[in-house]
C-alpha cells in the first residue's frame, strides 16, 4: 500500500505520501515488492500525480525504471467524502469522479480500483444497496471498455456482502478482501470466502485484534492459515497488497511482511 514505505504524512496512518511518492518506487524495488497500490484521497487531490498528464508520465517512467507496477488504486477519496450523506449534486460529482478515476488509473497500467465502504462511508443497512449501485453504475461502463475491475471493500457480514454482489451482475463489479478488517470485526474468513470468494479480485493483508486496532502480522486475530488455505481453492490471481501495521524502518518492515506472506503462498501454492 502506497505510503507504507514512507514515514506517516501529516500524522495520518494512511495517506498519499506527497513528499516521497517517487522514492517509494525504489524502496519497493529494494524490498522485493512487485507493485504499489496507489492512494487517491480527497486532500489536495489535484496535486496527486494521477490527476495530470505530466504526473501520469512520471509514474510510468518510474514503473519502467524500477519494474514496480501500479496494479491497483485505493479510492480513499470517496471514504473521505461519503456518498450516502452527500447532496444530489455532490453525488453526481462523485459518479463522474469515479469514472474519471478509472480512466486515469488505466493510463498508468492499473486494472483494479478498491472502493472503500468502511469507516465514515460504511454501509449501515440494506436500504443503501441501491445507492451503491447508483454510485458505481457509470464507472462500470467505463471499466468494461478498459478491462478494469471495481472491487468493493465493505464492513458487511458474509451473507449481506454476497447479497450486495448478487444484486448487480455487472462483470466488472467485484470485491476486495481485507484480512485485518474482517478479523477486527470477528468474521470467520472461511465463511466469508465460501460466501463471496468468486468475486474477490484484490486482497489487503493486515492483522487486527477483535474490536481493536492494527497489529503486526501474526500477532492479531487474523487466521492466516485458514485464509490462505481457503484462498488457494479459488485459483486467486489478483494482487496481494501489504497494508500492515507500521513498525519503524519501513523497508525492513516491508521485507519482513513480504516473507510472512510468501511463506503462505508457497505452502498453499498460490
Amino acid at each position: 500500500m502506497q505510503g507504507r514505505l514512507s514515514p506517516p504524512t501529516d500524522g495520518k496512518f494512511q495517506s498519499f505520501p506527497k513528499y516521497s511518492w517517487r522514492e517509494e518506487f525504489q524502496r519497493a524495488q529494494k524490498a522485493g515488492l512487485k507493485s504499489i497500490e496507489w492512494i487517491f484521497e480527497a486532500d489536495d487531490w489535484e496535486k496527486n500525480p494521477l490527476s495530470s498528464a505530466d504526473g501520469v508520465k512520471e509514474i510510468n517512467d518510474l514503473v519502467i525504471k524500477t519494474g514496480v507496477l501500479v496494479e491497483s488504486v485505493c479510492a480513499d477519496y470517496f471514504m473521505d467524502i461519503p456518498y450516502f450523506t452527500a447532496s444530489d449534486n455532490l453525488r453526481k460529482e462523485h459518479r463522474d469522479k469515479l469514472s474519471w478515476l478509472v480512466q486515469q488509473s488505466s493510463l498508468v497500467g492499473a486494472r483494479h480500483i478498491d472502493l472503500p465502504f468502511v469507516d465514515a462511508s460504511r454501509i449501515t443497512s440494506g436500504d443503501q444497496f441501491s445507492l451503491v449501485e447508483e454510485f458505481v453504475k457509470p464507472a462500470l461502463e467505463v471499466s468494461l471498455k478498459k478491462g478494469f475491475v471495481i472491487a468493493l471493500e465493505t464492513n458487511l457480514n458474509p451473507s449481506d456482502f454476497r447479497s450486495l454482489l448478487e444484486r448487480n451482475t455487472h462483470p466488472q463489479l467485484m470485491a476486495n478482501y481485507d484480512t485485518g478488517n474482517s478479523s477486527g470485526l470477528g468474521y470467520n474468513c472461511v465463511e466469508e470466502l465460501q460466501a463471496y470468494g468468486k468475486w474477490i479480485k484484490t486482497v489487503h493483508i493486515k492483522d487486527r485484534l477483535l474490536n481493536n486496532g492494527t497489529k503486526p502480522l501474526g500477532t492479531g486475530s487474523a487466521d492466516f492459515e485458514a485464509f490462505f488455505s481457503e484462498l488457494s481453492k479459488l485459483n486467486y490471481k489478483g494482487p496481494i497488497i501489504l497494508q500492515a501495521a507500521r513498525e519503524g524502518d519501513e523497508v525492513e518492515t516491508a521485507v519482513k511482511n513480504r516473507k510472512f506472506v510468501e511463506s503462505f503462498l508457497s505452502e498453499y501454492k498460490i
